[in-house]
C-alpha cells in the first residue's frame, strides 16, 4: 500500500508581482484572440490561449504540452462542466490558500487541493469553515476505522445570499488509477466524497486524485452548489515541487 506524506504549502514567493504582470499580458492576448460567441461557462473563465479553429494539444488544451511546460509559474487546467479546458496560473499565496487566476480575473482559491472560495463565478463560494478535521487525509492514509469517514463544513454563498449552510460529507477510498497530465503518466489513488446539503435537498459526488509518490492532489472534480456545474481542476505545474524522497 502506498505511503503518503502531507505535502507542505509554499509560504512566500517574490515572483508574485511578475505573475500579475503575466496575467495582465494573458488578458491582452485573450482580448485579441477571443472572437465570436462562446458558451457561458467558457466565457466565464476566459480562454486566453484559445481561438476558433485552433488545434488542441493531446490533453485538450489549446497549447501543446511543450508550451504548457514553458509557462514559468505554477498552473492548472480548469473546466466547468463539459466546457473546454482553460489554463489558470498561481497569482497569490495566503498561508495555505493558493489563489489561481484566469486572464479575465476569475479566481479559484484552494487549500491543499480543496476548493474553499471563488471570485467571479455565477454564484460565488464566499468561504468554507470546517467543523472537524478534513476527512480526506485519514481515508487517503487508510487509517483503520476511517473507511467510511464523515466530516462537516459550513459554507457561505452569494448572490442569492445564503450564509452558514451546513454540508455533510462521507469520504471513501476508490482505488488506484493512472492519470496522464501534460503528457506524463502518474500513478494516483482516487477518493470519493459524497456531499449532502439538507437545506437545499441536494446531493453531489466529488472526486480527488492523489499522486502515489508525493501525496499531492493532482486532479479533482468538485461542486459546491447546484447552480454551478462541477469544476474539474488538473495540476499542470505544482505550486511546489515535491521532494524525491516524499514516499
Amino acid at each position: 500500500m502506498p505511503h503518503f506524506e502531507q505535502a507542505s504549502e509554499p509560504t512566500a514567493d517574490p515572483r508574485l508581482s511578475r505573475r500579475r504582470v503575466l496575467l495582465a499580458g494573458l488578458g491582452a492576448v485573450g482580448g485579441l484572440l477571443t472572437t465570436g460567441c462562446a458558451s457561458p461557462s467558457l466565457q466565464l473563465i476566459g480562454a486566453p490561449f484559445k481561438k476558433p479553429g485552433s488545434l488542441f494539444g493531446s490533453d485538450g488544451y489549446a497549447l501543446t504540452n511543450a508550451q504548457i511546460d514553458d509557462i514559468p509559474y505554477a498552473s492548472m487546467g480548469v473546466r466547468i462542466g463539459s466546457s473546454a479546458p482553460v489554463i489558470m496560473i498561481l497569482a497569490n499565496i495566503n498561508g495555505a490558500k493558493l489563489h489561481w487566476a484566469s486572464a479575465d480575473r476569475v479566481v479559484l482559491i484552494t487549500e491543499r487541493g480543496r476548493l474553499v472560495k471563488t471570485i467571479g463565478m455565477p454564484r460565488d463560494l464566499l468561504g468554507t469553515r470546517w467543523t472537524g478535521a478534513d476527512s480526506l487525509l485519514p481515508v487517503l492514509h487508510r487509517v483503520p476505522g476511517t473507511e467510511d469517514s464523515r466530516v462537516g463544513r459550513i459554507i457561505d454563498l452569494r448572490p442569492k445570499d445564503d450564509f452558514s449552510v451546513p454540508v455533510e460529507s462521507r469520504c471513501e477510498w476508490l482505488g488506484e488509477e493512472t492519470l496522464t497530465l501534460v503528457g506524463r503518466t502518474r500513478r494516483t489513488v482516487m477518493l470519493s466524497e459524497h456531499i449532502k446539503v439538507g437545506k437545499w435537498r441536494w446531493k453531489a459526488e466529488n472526486r480527488y486524485w492523489f499522486d502515489v509518490d508525493s501525496g499531492l492532489m493532482l486532479k479533482s472534480r468538485q461542486q459546491y452548489c447546484p447552480e454551478v456545474a462541477a469544476i474539474t481542476m488538473e495540476v499542470l505545474r505544482p505550486a511546489i515541487e515535491p521532494p524525491p524522497d516524499a514516499v
